[in-house]
Parts: C-alpha cells; sequence; structure tokens
C-alpha cells in the first residue's frame, strides 16, 4: 500500500522566522547566498515522506526536529498534516 501524501503547513510564527532569517542573512551576506539558505530551509520541510522520519527534539520534546545548517526546523504530525511550528537559529556566539 503506498504512503498518503503529507501535506506541510507553516505556521504563522514559522513564517515569521523563516523571513528573519533571509533578512538576517541579507544583512551579512549576499541576496544569492540569503536565498538559497531560506530555500534550504523551506524545501527540507517538503523533504518529509514519513511523520517519523526525523529525531524527536531534546529541548522541545513534543516536536521533531530537521537540522539545516545552524537552524531547527520544528514540526509536529497531525494525520497527514506536517505543521512547521518554527524555524530557530541554533548557533551559539561563544
Amino acid at each position: 500500500m503506498p504512503l498518503e501524501k503529507l501535506s506541510v503547513r507553516w505556521s504563522d510564527e514559522a513564517i515569521d522566522n523563516l523571513k528573519s532569517v533571509y533578512y538576517n542573512l541579507l544583512r551579512k551576506n549576499s541576496q544569492d547566498t540569503a536565498l538559497r539558505i531560506r530555500n534550504e530551509i523551506f524545501n527540507a520541510a517538503r523533504s518529509i515522506v514519513f511523520p517519523e522520519q526525523f529525531q524527536a527534539d531534546e529541548i522541545y520534546n513534543k516536536y521533531r526536529r530537521i537540522i539545516i545548517r545552524n537552524y531547527k526546523i520544528l514540526y509536529r504530525v497531525d494525520g497527514n498534516i506536517i505543521r512547521i511550528i518554527s524555524v530557530i537559529n541554533s548557533y551559539q556566539d561563544s
């Protein structure tokens, strides 16, 4: 039996996070770099094939996470809907 197609839905917070990532990158990098990283984050969410594909987050354990560069995409599963909750910059400046 084939897997049911998953639908990805972004929360308002996650959309705002992704915009912030883009604009923060744009301040320090070229537009091409900012777009490339933003697209990597966006496309990573669309690459989910089955709900448990990525591990549960160790801090926000009710969510699963995808790591792209130094960004963490938090998501939860509601049936065949992947809900992107937040995009977090996990870079720590020491």
